[in-house]
């Protein structure tokens, strides 16, 4: 963050623990992760980190050169993600991909591949974007509240431009979103 400009966002470190906390508490260990480069994005880096903070929790170890795969924010990169996941550890039962649309290119690679979802893999992204709603499996997803986003963005504007106000960094809250395409393997 720069001390100059103005952010509104969640606290991605806090979705990502809650979304990854709800895998591991639906009874799933081998979970992968479809993200962003964690070198370049921060984003990336503050949900790779809290992956990693439900798991320490739990005292689990992450494999990351089986369970990770970087690649850009998008359906294409969710799909090859999902189809390298799939080659690399086939015993994956769930995946946190960083991004609604990285999770809906995985769930269509799962598809392809002869898996269902969520019966035989789990997925769970992150924004909470429409299209969720509306996705075969609907998707369970970390939502942000776009309104309240926008709401907050503007008010930050109109302070600085009427009254000369300081840059200011303020989260918003989340909701888990617990939809479709997560399976509960401790109910069976």
């Amino acid at each position: 963050l720069f001390s100059n400009l103005s952010s509104v966002s969640t606290d991605d470190r806090a979705g990502a623990d809650c979304a990854v906390d709800y895998l591991l508490r639906c009874g799933h260990r081998n979970i992968a992760m479809l993200g962003g480069s964690l070198d370049i994005s921060d984003t990336s880096a503050r949900r790779y980190e809290g992956f990693l903070d439900a798991f320490r929790r739990q005292g689990l170890e992450f494999d990351a050169q089986r369970f990770y795969y970087a690649g850009r924010f998008s359906y294409e990169n969710g799909y090859t993600g999902m189809q390298t996941i799939l080659k690399r550890a086939p015993e994956v039962t769930a995946v946190f991909a960083m991004a609604d649309v990285i999770a809906i290119g995985a769930i269509r690679a799962a598809c392809d591949a002869g898996k269902r979802v969520p019966e035989d893999i789990s997925v769970i992204g992150y924004d909470g974007l429409k299209v969720g709603d509306y996705y075969c499996p609907k998707l369970s997803t970390i939502a942000q509240s776009l309104d309240r986003i926008a709401l907050r963005s503007f008010e930050i504007i109109m302070a600085c431009v009427e009254n000369g106000a300081q840059a200011r960094h303020i989260t918003v809250p989340f909701t888990l979103s617990c939809k479709q395409s997560v399976r509960n393997l401790l109910k069976e």
